[in-house]
């Protein structure tokens, strides 16, 4: 006989508490001692137990599917960036990708289901509050002599892989129900044509303008479908207001990210703050869409 707490179609038992009381302390342990460190391959996998505990205690919980997946991949871009290779560097910000791909997707069904969405005023304000956040840091991080040289070139590349970013959510809710639906709802081949074409515009200018940097270009990609996470965010139901806070966390936590790794000189005080924001930022922010999904799923 189960011993565990049934709300909604949630079991929470005491493998959960279990669970989740070793991701905790693996937040902790990383954040206030390995933080610091230097890479080992134990720093990662505390690193990593903070996410993959969360999963495993989600698995027992019977929590929704594609939320276990979301933090199964977020565990593996943890795993990737916990070291400091060149290999492992776009294995981390895809796993994140997808990450964020998926919580799109949740949100997008959320928001779908639900007549939650009155009063509209704060939803828009806050749209717009993250795209001049977005725009205000790709202004300064994009300060470059190299992107200076030729200005043109380089504003093409970057909008249009970040169009590509915000465009890939799309692509993928297109090919599931593609895939999933039947003939007479599955959409023309032919109404991908727009993305596909945007894929190609972004592989060539990406290479025309290759010497911003590689990783930096890809990772516009990844910038386009974090926003595109957060303000999807912004339509849950009102009672997942904390998956709304968690998503603009989660957005800071990547751009303070991307200047640690990009822009900042090796010498610059401000890392001394960048790396704890980072993850302390990031840390509050899968706890709370968590809890924001869990609650929106429980309310239907």
């Amino acid at each position: 006989e189960s011993k565990g707490q049934v709300v909604g179609a949630i079991s929470i038992g005491p493998v959960f508490w279990a669970l989740a009381a070793l991701s905790a302390l693996a937040a902790l342990a990383y954040g206030l001692y390995f933080l610091g460190r230097p890479p080992t391959f134990v720093r990662a996998l505390v690193k990593t137990l903070f996410m993959g505990a969360t999963a495993a205690a989600l698995i027992t919980a019977h929590a929704p599917f594609p939320l276990t997946v979301a933090i199964i991949c977020s565990a593996l871009g943890d795993f990737f960036l916990a070291f400091k290779s060149k290999w492992t560097l776009p294995l981390g910000i895809f796993a994140f990708l997808l990450a964020q791909l998926v919580y799109v997707v949740i949100f997008g069904a959320m928001w779908f289901f639900s007549g939650d969405n009155e009063p509209l005023w704060p939803r828009y304000a806050a749209m717009v509050a993250i795209g001049v956040l977005l725009v205000s840091f790709l202004v300064w991080f994009w300060r470059t002599d190299e992107f200076k040289r030729a200005p043109i070139g380089s504003t093409l590349s970057v909008v249009t892989l970040l169009a590509l970013g915000v465009s890939l959510p799309v692509l993928v809710v297109s090919l599931l129900m593609y895939v999933n639906g039947d003939a007479a709802s599955r959409p023309s081949l032919t109404a991908f044509a727009p993305l596909f074409t945007l894929l190609f515009a972004a592989i060539l200018l990406a290479t025309w303008r290759r010497k911003l940097g590689a990783i930096q270009l890809v990772a516009m990609i990844y910038s386009g479908t974090i926003t595109t996470m957060a303000i999807a965010a912004m339509w849950l139901p009102w009672i997942g207001w904390p998956a709304m806070l968690g998503a603009v966390s989660f957005l800071i936590s990547d751009l303070v990210l991307a200047s640690e790794m990009f822009r900042l000189p090796a010498d610059a005080p401000a890392r001394r703050w960048t790396a704890p924001v980072v993850w302390w930022t990031y840390v509050a922010a899968q706890l709370l869409i968590i809890t924001g999904i869990i609650l929106v799923a429980l309310a239907r």
